[in-house]
């Protein structure tokens, strides 16, 4: 006797402690954001997108630089220059006066080219750098993440579902017409057996 009225407080007792589990649960469901009310649960399944872009970054640079080299060039100019040539020629019969006597002295020029060298720079050419945009195309490789739902169903419908079977396993006519309240049974099979028939 003592023994019955034990199992009973105890099955008594482990159903409080289930009903105040079940109810802290339910609270804390209804703490957690995916919850709406007390008879619907959403949640969001989330997975990464792959989205590209650019951005510009310095992939180098270009550098002209000029330096000085000497190099020797030889050209040549054409010059002109005065030679003396002297001649003496013998004069008979002429005579000379008095006044033709005496000390004189007469200078010649004598002229030639000089070579004068002059440098000046001048542009030979000219080095343009150029930069020109041009489209290209890369393609990139990177690990997504996302998430997989799985909904185990451990609850158990009078007869309607087999052992292990959820509601998302039964056939999409037969859960439609267990959700139809008050189905007409002979209804359903004549349609059936005229659609057999076509």
């Amino acid at each position: 006797m003592d023994r019955d009225r034990e199992r009973t407080d105890r099955r008594e007792t482990g159903r409080e402690d289930l009903h105040h589990h079940e109810e802290g649960t339910e609270r804390d469901l209804r703490g957690r954001e995916g919850l709406r009310d007390e008879e619907e649960l959403r949640v969001q399944r989330t997975e990464e997108e792959l989205r590209a872009g650019t951005r510009e970054r310095e992939a180098g640079e270009v550098r002209v630089r000029k330096d000085v080299r000497t190099d020797r060039e030889r050209i040549s100019v054409p010059t002109r220059h005065e030679e003396l040539s002297v001649e003496r020629v013998p004069v008979e019969g002429r005579e000379a006066s008095e006044a033709d006597i005496g000390e004189d002295e007469v200078v010649m020029p004598v002229t030639e080219d000089e070579v004068v060298v002059e440098k000046r720079p001048v542009v030979k050419e000219e080095i343009r750098v150029r930069k020109d945009a041009v489209q290209d195309e890369e393609v990139i490789e990177e690990d997504v993440r996302r998430e997989e739902v799985d909904v185990e169903d451990a609850t158990a419908t009078r007869g309607r579902r087999a052992e292990g079977e959820t509601a998302q396993d039964i056939q999409p006519e037969r859960r439609a017409e267990e959700e139809r309240p008050g189905r007409d049974e002979g209804v359903l099979d004549k349609a059936k057996r005229k659609l057999q028939g076509q």
